[in-house]
């Protein structure tokens, strides 16, 4: 079987979640034997290809050019939508411009969910928000996103000899306003435990904000290795991510296979999927941003929630999901 896999061009210079859930599905389907390429460009010939796999619906202007040649070559089409409605944060955090591209973009965000053959949704809530949003009821099969087993497997005190840093507050994510780093900033302004912020500066502005409200140990660090982000997870007491929404955030997911202890923000599919095993806080209140953040803190870690993880959130889990279905759509033999 040979599948093709489109998503946006810069998924490998802009790294962002649809860029690690594509190279790990990738990953988990050629290990159970399936053919995966990776190709963004439109108009790639699709002859060898028996099924053509869409990821990501926010950025939908290339997604929609994928679908559109796809059809025309009648191909299998599966979708994964990396979806959840940003009218909301873009009209709070007033970015005008960006919310009227989105509503300009609406009609062809239903074009993708009206011709695949199939769309997979990360858990319920997305699907019923698209099925809301768009009145759309193709087929679809719930696919949970997973994370890599090996972020289990990091060191301890990994920025002591280099920083003087251990037992520390870590944030995970590109630096950009979506990620909320700057409430998570004025938050913590006045404890003395050291923040550490891990990912690439999407917007150099947005990091100027947030250097202005230092006034403490925060440490900033960009182009971590995979292998270096594992000991930097197993090293850390808490991840925070006090976002303005989250589909769930990836970051997430890896914490707690790392064993941190997790605070997220409760807007978007944060509760969808990961139950009671982490705390919420509310990104417009640095209050509740801080107050959960210091009960986790405080609070022993264990391995119920990696436990969780493990038995629900691996991409080996999701990849043998994502085969059958592709098993289904070409009416092979398993």
């Amino acid at each position: 079987m040979d599948v093709l896999f489109q998503i946006r061009k810069d998924y490998l210079s802009n790294v962002a979640g649809d860029s690690i859930i594509v190279q790990n599905l990738r990953k988990q389907l050629i290990d159970l034997g399936v053919k995966v390429d990776i190709h963004t460009d439109e108009r790639i010939n699709l002859s060898k290809y028996d099924i053509v796999h869409i990821f990501n619906t926010i950025r939908v202007q290339e997604s929609y050019q994928f679908m559109k040649h796809a059809l025309s070559n009648h191909k299998k089409i599966v979708l994964t939508p990396i979806y959840w409605d940003l009218q909301n944060y873009l009209s709070e955090t007033k970015q005008t411009e960006k919310l009227v591209y989105w509503h300009y973009s609406e009609k062809k965000r239903k074009f993708l969910f009206d011709h695949c053959d199939i769309y997979l949704p990360h858990c319920i809530g997305e699907a019923e928000l698209i099925i809301r949003n768009y009145h759309n009821y193709v087929k679809y099969e719930v696919i949970p996103y997973g994370v890599d087993e090996r972020f289990s497997m990091g060191t301890k005190h990994y920025l002591m000899d280099q920083y003087g840093i251990d037992n520390y507050i870590l944030c995970v994510g590109r630096i950009n306003e979506q990620k909320n780093q700057l409430g998570l900033i004025r938050a913590l302004s006045n404890e003395k435990i050291p923040l550490v912020l891990v990912g690439s500066v999407n917007d150099k502005q947005y990091l100027k904000k947030c250097m202005k409200e230092v006034n403490g140990n925060i440490l900033l660090l960009d182009n971590v290795k995979t292998s270096q982000l594992n000991s930097l997870y197993k090293s850390a007491k808490v991840h925070v991510l006090p976002s303005w929404i989250e589909y769930p955030g990836l970051a997430n997911l890896e914490a707690g296979m790392a064993g941190c202890n997790v605070v997220t923000t409760e807007i978007g599919s944060t509760k969808d999927v990961f139950g009671e095993f982490v705390r919420y806080c509310n990104p417009y209140d640095e209050q509740s941003i801080y107050k959960q953040t210091m009960e986790a803190f405080e609070t022993a870690t264990n391995n119920i929630f990696r436990d969780y993880i493990m038995e629900n959130y691996t991409w080996l889990k999701s990849a043998k999901k994502v085969k059958d279905i592709y098993l289904l759509l070409t009416e092979q033999k398993r």
